[in-house]
């Protein structure tokens, strides 16, 4: 059975925080797992306009979460 997208992120996620327990800083994790993610983006999409699409989609829709939540603040 396939995981679904919140297992992977639940995994992840728990995968991360035991690095942070183990001493790594969270910015040297997140600059890895950022470089870790583009590089994985291009080496298996099937091609480098699908991976760049990818790749904008995710940081666009985090912006956008960003700009709703701020407004919802205000």
């Amino acid at each position: 059975m396939a995981l679904t997208y919140e297992e992977i992120f639940d995994q992840l996620l728990d995968f991360t925080e035991g690095m942070a327990k183990s001493g790594v800083t969270t910015f040297d994790l997140a600059n890895v797992m950022s470089r870790f993610v583009v590089e994985l983006s291009y080496d298996t999409a099937p091609n480098t306009q699908h991976a760049t699409t990818l790749l904008l989609t995710a940081i666009t829709d985090r912006m956008e979460r960003d700009i709703t939540r701020s407004a919802e603040d205000e």
